[in-house]
Formats: structure tokens, sequence, C-alpha cells
């Protein structure tokens, strides 16, 4: 009883007194990730990437849901299923498609859809004592076994050595699924008795610590909050969450509302939104893209499942007019990454997490802390919701201002959804996602974009990304809207492309920069210019 004492209070103390600052996540798991729960082979892997990319719907990583071993968790290629699974992958990687593997914590002895009922493993794992619970199996969702004992030091190595045989190149994490919830509320470890909700990040913390001491730009793919057994992995250790399992109606968006809501109150950084669920109801249309454009206002949209895989998951299958609004979100939320990555950055140095402000009541938030949604939950799209209470806000799609809380009541059509830019922002975006149509193809590849929102003075440290991966660079950026003046640096000198929006009257001329034009239809105005600290004078015309 005493050591069973010592353990909770361990981990107790453990828990208060440790700094909880979310991980860097790479900047491609930011983007937009695919998977199907329906065949569970190669072709059916290849088949839900190669549709996206045939209408022109870019995807940044694939999930390979289980089961893709022999048998649960042997780590061992089922051949029948996936044949060519070492090419798949490469192939994947010509695409610059990332490659994450499906697994739990447990060993089978029966396994309940794999092609051999007892992993290879089990008795080594039996024999080592490597097992919670003295290696007493117990029936778990995909079967019958033991749960590896992550508080084990030589379980943990053990098992890393399993995940050696199919962590490749191409291969870039894991989705680390719930077993543990199985195994009792109170298990027994290598350190004594503790409760299953103690016990759980210990499996997600072996499994994240082993992934990015092999590959810093891999992740792990885990549960935050979820209400398929309360919080699971540590603020510290996921790379990126995933709430759990939920339907494709309107009740299951509501949940994984709520599940994201409190998973970022609790401090995670980086929460994705999984579109359309996982299993029960399947989505409707309109479900389908208010579901999809709540996605894109979270860290990532992640499309697949068991409720229609090929069906009503994917956008097409609704009709031109949804496959156009799903790729525009797609294209949306790939085109604010570098925001995404620059406020994680803060998030991982000060701690908190990228949606902030949230209202479970109105089902808003702000996605960190320039931009403001209000989720669309129920048919026909008639909304009323309260702007943020501080800051001037701005329609992102009109240019419409609203005061500091104000109150918008309307009614957005499918395609339209409520996206509110705060006075002032700086915001870091993808060139070529949103300049396209803006410059020249030439200055497409022109630095780095920034767009500014006049309300004063502005001024910003932002962590840019160097590639896809989690290594990034501080820019300082300073923005005079009454002086017109606007200042970058950096360390290294680089070339940026700022978009100043809302620009009113027209420009007359813009010194010390590498050039300029001026938008009067979209009263936007487009200056070139490096980072080399120099104060860039915008001489403005008074209003017309």
């Amino acid at each position: 009883m005493k050591k069973i004492f010592i353990v909770l209070l361990g981990v107790m103390l453990y828990g208060i007194v440790r700094a909880q600052y979310p991980p860097i996540t790479p900047a491609w798991a930011l983007g937009h990730i695919v998977w199907e729960d329906s065949l569970n082979t190669e072709d059916g892997a290849r088949r839900i990437v190669g549709e996206y990319f045939k209408h022109g719907i870019p995807v940044h990583a694939v999930i390979i849901d289980s089961p893709w071993s022999t048998a649960y968790n042997d780590f061992e290629w089922d051949y029948f299923r996936y044949p060519g699974h070492a090419q798949m992958i490469e192939d994947f990687s010509k695409k610059n498609v990332k490659v994450i593997l499906w697994l739990t914590g447990v060993v089978n002895r029966k396994s309940k859809d794999t092609r051999l009922q007892k992993s290879i493993n089990y008795d080594e794992v039996v024999r080592r004592n490597l097992g919670i619970n003295k290696n007493v199996p117990a029936t778990w969702w995909k079967g019958e076994g033991v749960h590896i004992d992550f508080t084990n030091p030589d379980a943990i190595e053990w098992w890393s050595q399993q995940l050696d045989k199919v962590f490749k190149d191409g291969v870039y994490g894991w989705k680390v699924d719930q077993g543990e919830y199985w195994f009792g509320d109170i298990v027994e470890t290598s350190m004594g008795e503790m409760s299953n909700a103690l016990f759980r990040p210990y499996y997600y913390d072996a499994m994240y610590d082993y992934t990015v001491k092999r590959n810093p730009n891999a992740i792990i793919i885990a549960r935050p909050y979820s209400h398929q057994g309360g919080f699971a992995a540590s603020v510290e250790k996921m790379s990126l969450g995933w709430c759990g399992d939920f339907s494709g109606d309107w009740s299951g968006l509501k949940l994984q509302i709520q599940n994201i809501y409190k998973s970022s109150q609790r401090g995670y950084g980086a929460i994705g939104c999984e579109v359309a669920g996982f299993f029960g109801a399947k989505a409707s249309k309109e479900s389908f893209v208010r579901y999809a454009q709540f996605g894109c206002m979270t860290a990532c949209m992640i499309n697949g499942g068991e409720n229609g895989a090929f069906s009503n998951h994917l956008p097409w299958w609704y009709g031109e007019e949804v496959e156009d609004i799903y790729r525009n979100c797609v294209e949306l939320h790939d085109s604010l990454i570098p925001y995404l990555f620059s406020t994680l950055i803060d998030s991982h140095l000060y701690g908190g997490s990228l949606i902030k402000n949230t209202s479970l009541n109105e089902e808003s938030h702000q996605l960190g802390d320039y931009l403001f949604t209000k989720v669309v939950t129920s048919e026909g799209g008639n909304v009323s919701f309260h702007l943020p209470s501080e800051g001037e806000w701005i329609d992102f799609f009109s240019g419409q201002k609203y005061k500091a809380g104000e109150v918008v009541c309307r009614i957005y059509s499918l395609n339209e959804f409520p996206l509110f830019v705060k006075a002032g922002a700086i915001i870091p975006v993808q060139t070529e996602k949103y300049m396209e149509g803006r410059v020249e193809e030439g200055n497409l590849d022109n630095g780095k974009t920034i767009l500014l929102y006049p309300n004063g003075v502005s001024c910003r440290n932002l962590h840019l990304p160097c590639g896809n991966g989690i290594e990034y660079e501080d820019y300082s950026i300073l923005y005079d809207d009454v002086k017109g003046r606007l200042n970058v640096r950096g360390k290294r000198n680089e070339l940026f492309t700022f978009v100043i929006k809302n620009v009113e009257g027209g420009v007359e001329n813009v010194e010390n920069s590498l050039g300029w034009k001026f938008d009067k239809v979209n009263k936007e105005l487009i200056i070139y210019a490096e980072s080399n600290g120099n104060d860039i004078e915008i001489l403005k015309r008074r209003s017309e």
C-alpha cells in the first residue's frame, strides 16, 4: 500500500512541477491527411490518395489503418493486403505524401481481423514479463492480448526494436490508438499499481520519445481529451491530436467541437478535426461541408473512416459544388500553415494552444491571436454569435468591419462560413497558395508572404518554417499605418512579399522596396522587400 501511495504521489507531483509546453509540430503535419478504413489494402491506400490528387486536392500524408500487420502488434507487413508496401511507400514519398502507421500497445494471442490470430511476439512478451497486470491477457476491441508495460525500461527497449522493423524511409510516424483503456481501471506495472489514467501517458510518451529520437520531423497522432476515456497523451509529448471516434452527423460534429475545445483548454497545442467522423451515422451533404469548414480552422484536416471512406467521405461524392467547397477549405488551410506553425512555436515556447478563446455555448473559437470562426452546426446556416470582446474584426472574405463584441446574425450559404480577422493582424501565408492570381507567375517564388491588416502600429515576432519540418527562423515585423512605415528584420536577409489590406485612397510611392503595386479594386498594396532592417516608407495619396 505504501508503494502504491508513493507512486501516485510521485506522478501527481511530477504533473504539478513539470511545465507543460507542447512540442513543435512539423509543418507538413499541419496539412491535409487522408485514409480509409474499408478495404485496408495497398490498393485502397493508393486509390484514396490518387483520387484526391485526381480531383486537384492536396494530400500531405496518408494513414495506413488497421489491419496492416499479420497480427496485433507484430509489426510484420501482411503481404496479402500490402504486397508492394515498400514500393507503395516510395511512390507516396515521391509525391511528398508521408506515411503514418496505426498501432496500439497490445500484443495479441487472439486477433479480430488479421490473417494470423497470435502475434509471433506474444510468448516472448509473457516470458520476459514485459506486460502489465502480470501478463494476464484481457479482451479489447481488436481481440485478446497483453498490453506492454511502458513503465518498464526493458519493455520500452524491446518495443522500440519492434518499431524499428517498419519505421523506414517514407514512414513519418504513428497513429497511436487506444488499447490501454480496456485493461482495467487499476493496472499493475513495474512501478506498482496505478490508475489507468496515470498509466496512459507512459504509453504515449514512449511512442513520442521513440519517434522523435529516430526522426525529429516525424510525429505521433494521439488523443488529447476524448469522450472515450478522458485525457490521454501528455501535453508536451503530443505532436498532433485527434479526439476520438465521432459520427458524421450534426451530433457528431457538436461532440467533436466539445472534445477539441476541452483539449485546448487543457493546453494541448495542435488539435485536428476528424472530418465527417469515423463511424456511426454518415455525413449528409450539409454536415459534411460544415465539418470541413470547421476542420480547416483547426490544426489539421484528417479525413477518413469506416462510415463511407469511398462514398460520403469523398467531397466529389456529393457533386461538383461540395468538391469545390472542400478544395477551397483545404487550400485555405494550407495557405495558413506558416501562421499555424508560427503560433504553435509560441505555444511550444510559452504554453497554450493554437485554438484559443473557445466558447462551447456559441461553438466559436480563435485560431491563434488573429483569426476567429463560428462553427455552423445545424441545417440552413442561420447563426447568431458574438465576436471577441477585444479589437476590431474584419470579415475575412468581404472586408466588412465589426466592433469588438458585436453580435453577428445572418444566414451563411453552403459555400460560406463565419471567418474574421483581427485589425492589426500580421499573418504569414504560403506564397504559392495565397498569391496565385495576385502577382505575375514569376513572383510566386518571391520569398515569404505576410498579410497586414492596418490598425495603427502593429508588431509581431514570427517563427517561419524553413521547410516542412520543425526548423524555423525568427523575423520581426513592424508596420506603422499612421506613419506609413514597414520594417522587417531577421538573422538572414530573405525576400518578403507584403500584402497590406484595406488601403484607402491610393499610393504614390514606396521607398526602399524591391518593387510594389497597388490594386485599387481590392484595396491591396503589394510590396516586395528584404529582411535587412531598413525602413520601407509608404507614401499614400489622400482618400479620394
